[in-house]
């Protein structure tokens, strides 16, 4: 489980540093991915909630394992709430982030990336 503990902060780093330093092409980058014909919005839900079932399991080999049963829980809530999607919460959160959010809050989205990513590397 350190591994995907490795992995997951990496994933985080890389990404949160790409969000920072290329704003408008992780921006194009996610339009692309997230506006696919045919994407549903049951399969990154499904992928939401086992990413987040792992962070779950691996939280013991930390040395704050409640930062990320914190992450994990927000994870599996988000997962289930773009599962059942409510009053088609998935398309208006994913038209948000991809049309209406700005340049500042992608950085912004970096910035906690990255912090979060530091942190978890830095306490396996």
């Amino acid at each position: 489980m350190k591994g995907f503990l490795y992995a997951i902060s990496l994933l985080w780093i890389i990404s949160g540093s790409y969000f920072i330093l290329y704003t408008t092409e992780s921006r194009n980058l996610l339009k692309k991915l997230l506006s696919l014909e045919g994407i549903y919005e049951k399969i990154p839900s499904v992928v939401i909630i086992i990413a987040s079932l792992f962070i779950l399991l691996s939280a013991p080999q930390i040395r704050h394992p409640w930062f990320m049963v914190v992450i994990g829980i927000i994870g599996i809530g988000k997962g289930l709430l773009f599962f059942f999607n409510p009053k088609n919460c998935f398309e208006k959160m994913r038209d948000w982030y991809l049309n209406r959010a700005s340049n500042q809050t992608y950085r912004f989205f970096g910035i906690v990336l990255l912090i979060i990513g530091t942190a978890v590397i830095s306490w396996v």
